[in-house]
């Protein structure tokens, strides 16, 4: 496989991408907070292995519910290793076809182990994970946290891409640890597209003060418990009823834009069977159950954060 272009690069000098979208005329100097490897610390691969099996297992950041927002996770690994391991860092971004170009739809994509998705498929507009600097031998090699992908060590970063769907198709830059979520492009009916403009928020103000990571984090939570507890015992079940429940349930925690729409936003989702009036109609009781629940992660994990600011 080979590795996806740096983004960085091809930004700075004169992409032909870029060239192909209109919407780039309007945005002025391109702002790209790079991040520059050469300055981050080296560090030995025991030192990055400890660091990495307590975020894994101390803090109980939900890594099983890979759908779930990549920045949410990849934003409290950053300040926990920043506070809690003192450790130098950045941000690897993956941006695939349907964030590059108008009318490439092409997208990330991993295998579902939790079978919640269409054709047992993981579908990403974009990823990003925390990478470290490492001592290997006689070289100093780039290894990625993902725990979402690999939950028992980080990754070599060609080996991070080879895991991933269309990474090859992709372009990646480094960025500062601070950068929380980039910004998109808007198209000729002034709606947003999916088409990345260059530029990326700070982890601070309203994303930070309206919980925005944490709701984040807390609907990964409710998600895999709905799961464990509701949805893998129909599994089995030959029951028509049974079967219509087992594909509501996964319609709705299958999909990450669903509940959030659900549960932190609190307006409807955006399928027939995902709205409001539909899931508490058929579902209260679960429903209710995963908002009281999401309300717990929500109190947990902003305690958490504010022992990081």
């Amino acid at each position: 496989m080979q590795p996806p272009v740096d983004l960085y690069y091809v930004i700075l000098n004169g992409p032909q991408f870029v060239a192909k979208k209109p919407y780039y005329a309007a945005m002025g100097p391109v702002y790209f907070p790079n991040a520059d490897l050469a300055y981050l610390t080296v560090y030995s691969i025991a030192a990055i292995q400890q660091a990495f099996d307590s975020i894994t297992k101390d803090f109980e950041i939900e890594f099983n519910y890979p759908q779930g927002g990549c920045q949410q996770r990849a934003q409290i690994m950053s300040m926990l290793l920043s506070k809690k391991f003192n450790t130098d860092h950045c941000k690897v971004w993956l941006f695939p076809p349907v964030a590059l170009y108008i009318g490439d739809y092409r997208t990330l994509y991993i295998e579902d182990i939790n079978h919640l998705t269409p054709d047992n498929r993981i579908e990403w507009n974009y990823h990003v994970a925390p990478a470290v600097q490492v001592q290997i031998d006689d070289r100093i090699e780039t290894m990625v946290l993902d725990p979402s992908i690999n939950n028992h060590r980080p990754m070599l970063l060609h080996e991070w891409f080879a895991a991933i769907g269309n990474s090859d198709q992709s372009k990646y830059s480094f960025l500062l640890p601070d950068k929380y979520f980039f910004y998109c492009c808007y198209n000729s009916s002034n709606t947003l597209s999916t088409i990345f403009d260059g530029t990326f928020s700070n982890f601070e103000n309203n994303i930070k003060d309206d919980l925005t990571m944490e709701k984040g984090l807390a609907i990964n939570d409710i998600a895999i418990k709905i799961f464990h507890k509701h949805i893998e015992p129909l599994k089995s079940s030959n029951e028509e009823s049974d079967k219509i429940r087992l594909q509501d349930l996964k319609d709705i925690f299958g999909n990450t834009s669903a509940l959030d729409l659900l549960f932190s936003q609190n307006i409807s989702g955006t399928t027939n069977n995902t709205t409001h009036r539909y899931v508490i109609s058929n579902y209260s009781d679960i429903i209710n159950e995963a908002r009281i629940l999401f309300n717990e992660r929500l109190t947990y994990w902003t305690k958490i954060t504010n022992t990081l600011l």
